[in-house]
């Protein structure tokens, strides 16, 4: 995995992505990129002032956000305004905007939010970064994948789109109490299919099992109360019931939280098994951590 940035680049960064739908492509006194072709005719080219790595970190997960790190290979700083995912298994848009210096030697890493996969599109694409400049120039860059990031967030979210297309899986924003002490019940939902929007296939809808539930860093099983198993699933089900405990009384483990409360759950649809992650909301997040504090018997509580 690429060098972290700075902590000022990290949170310029973030901005940048919670900011995303208001930004403009460029930061103030930029210049304004020029209107880009779709991804599908552009070439990228082996060199430029920049090289490009596609990664993602952990707290990116949930989210779907991966970083594209940027590399200057010029002699001189350079400052970028602009970058883009260029990956014909996504629809354009997986981008990061705002104002970032590149110097030679130092690496920085900008947050995108993916966009839609288009799951017709086979997995095995060959992705670049296109990257705009502060002086207008705008250069489209092959790019490294060295984690297989994309391909696994594109396998992941063309079969849980074939999932939704059956049943939508969400858990209730409340916990329940448990049965014994120190445990609690998730609440799944079984709610309304959604048709997919990205995808041209006309089969039918396949028969949706879940066949177990998988534990975190945080939550794990009660043996008294066994997780659902192969459980029909369709839509306007009956809620399922997740009993949980936590997985550790290690304070780092809320503190430094960053896929506890994303809930892996396997599913198989028709013949094909995969994963599909239902992450809890940030309102169930805070209680999920209130909880593991209580039980563990921290105080206060985080």
């Amino acid at each position: 995995m690429g060098p972290r940035p700075r902590a000022g680049r990290i949170a310029a960064g973030l901005i940048a992505v919670g900011l995303a739908s208001a930004l403009a492509a460029c930061s103030p006194g930029a210049a304004t990129p020029p209107s880009l072709p779709p991804s599908s005719s552009v070439s990228p080219t082996a060199a430029g002032p920049v090289s490009a790595v596609v990664d993602q970190f952990r707290d990116g997960y949930a989210s779907g956000t991966i970083v594209l790190q940027l590399d200057d290979t010029a002699s001189a700083p350079m400052t970028v305004v602009r970058a883009e995912l260029v990956d014909a298994r996504f629809v354009d848009g997986t981008a990061w905007s705002g104002s970032e210096e590149l110097s030679p030697g130092l690496a920085i890493s900008l947050p995108a939010q993916t966009t839609a996969p288009r799951c017709d599109h086979a997995d095995d694409g060959a992705p670049a970064v296109r990257v705009t400049l502060a002086d207008g120039s705008l250069h489209t860059v092959a790019a490294s994948d060295p984690h297989v990031v994309l391909p696994r967030i594109h396998a992941d979210a063309c079969f849980a789109e074939r999932v939704s297309a059956v049943v939508t899986l969400r858990f209730s924003d409340a916990l329940s109490p448990g049965s014994a002490p120190g445990t609690a019940v998730l609440t799944l939902n079984q709610g309304a299919a959604q048709p997919s929007t990205t995808s041209r296939s006309t089969a039918g809808p396949a028969q949706a099992t879940l066949v177990s539930v998988a534990n975190t860093t945080l939550l794990d099983e009660d043996p008294s109360a066994p997780w659902p198993r192969e459980v029909s699933l369709s839509a306007g089900g009956p809620p399922l019931r997740v009993t949980v405990r936590p997985a550790r009384c290690d304070p780092h483990a809320v503190a430094e939280d960053k896929v506890g409360t994303l809930i892996p759950l396997t599913v198989r649809l028709g013949s094909a098994t995969g994963t599909v992650k239902v992450a809890a909301s940030s309102t169930l997040r805070a209680e999920i951590y209130a909880f593991v504090a209580r039980s563990c018997g921290w105080t206060p509580a985080p």
